[in-house]
């Protein structure tokens, strides 16, 4: 992984993360569970020795910052630190204590949350074999201070929780800081050249993980949508689209996105993204802005 820990003293990108959370007022469950995710983000974008260490990426970055409709609650991060075994632990200890302090700054009182499910993946960190990409998974649950479910908070069994999934040795290359409303809390991120060619990788990757990954058709499609990158970021994105290929045994060429294989398995669910999106664009619309996308990459460029 290069260096991607973000300039401190660089401006951060302001998004107004409380229209978000706003948007699901009609849901309770959801509502809270949104107004979770901000705390979650401010307390670990805050947490002394960890600042700057935890890079947002996936369906929250889409939606909170580049304004998806797509609706996801889980959380996805790609940290620069080792996977050791003690880190969840640690990570449950100073979350839990943040925890209180960051609802109150945020203006969530009645907001409970704790960190219930530590889950070290594919296996326990301290196991004999080299792990391949490992990754973290915490459930941290939340509910309101005076619901019956926050008693299932003590007990480690509430139902209602947020997943921050943690990735290891992911190569990262651009990295910014996020501010959560115009004097809210800074959290890092991918930038749009890492998260574009993140996409990328995961549609390559399906048939070799056999995955289904119909979501990120429709990310590329929406940013292609917003985003037009010049000549530089174009270069950006193509060197860490190949970094990150590469380190998962991939070779991508300029007609990757054109394997039938590939397009079937995004294709295959795509109706499933109702439920997210509410009205459903056309997969091949979609598929068409993403290809369009791929292609303008500098690929005949040696130097890319």
């Amino acid at each position: 992984m290069s260096d991607p820990t973000p300039d401190e003293h660089a401006i951060p990108k302001i998004v107004d993360i409380t229209a978000w959370i706003e948007r699901a007022r009609r849901d309770p469950l959801t509502y809270a569970e949104r107004q979770a995710t901000e705390v979650i983000l401010a307390a670990l974008g805050g947490l002394p020795g960890y600042r700057g260490r935890f890079f947002l990426k996936g369906g929250i970055l889409m939606a909170v910052v580049y304004g998806s409709p797509r609706n996801t609650g889980d959380l996805d991060f790609t940290t620069d630190l080792p996977a050791s075994p003690d880190l969840g632990e640690r990570l449950r200890t100073e979350l839990d204590r943040a925890f209180p302090r960051v609802c109150a700054r945020l203006g969530y009182p009645d907001l409970l949350l704790r960190v219930q499910t530590v889950r070290e993946m594919p296996r326990p960190f301290a196991g004999p074999r080299h792990l391949s990409f490992p990754a973290l998974k915490l459930g941290i649950a939340f509910a309101r201070r005076d619901d019956p479910s926050a008693r299932f908070l003590q007990k480690e069994s509430s139902p209602n929780a947020v997943i921050v999934e943690v990735s290891f040795d992911e190569p990262v290359h651009a990295v910014e800081l996020v501010r959560l409303n115009p004097d809210g809390p800074t959290v890092a991120a991918y930038g749009i050249t890492d998260l574009i060619a993140e996409k990328f990788r995961a549609l390559l990757q399906q048939v070799s993980r056999n995955r289904y990954r119909r979501q990120d058709v429709y990310d590329l499609a929406h940013l292609a949508d917003r985003f037009s990158p010049d000549a530089t970021e174009c270069v950006a994105i193509l060197r860490t689209l190949r970094d990150k290929c590469a380190a998962r045994g991939i070779v991508p060429t300029a007609a990757s996105l054109d394997d039938a294989a590939l397009v079937e398995r995004a294709r295959s669910e795509w109706h499933t993204l109702e439920q997210e999106v509410g009205e459903l664009p056309d997969f091949d619309a979609c598929l068409e802005k993403a290809r369009r996308l791929y292609r303008s990459l500098p690929w005949d460029d040696a130097a890319s």
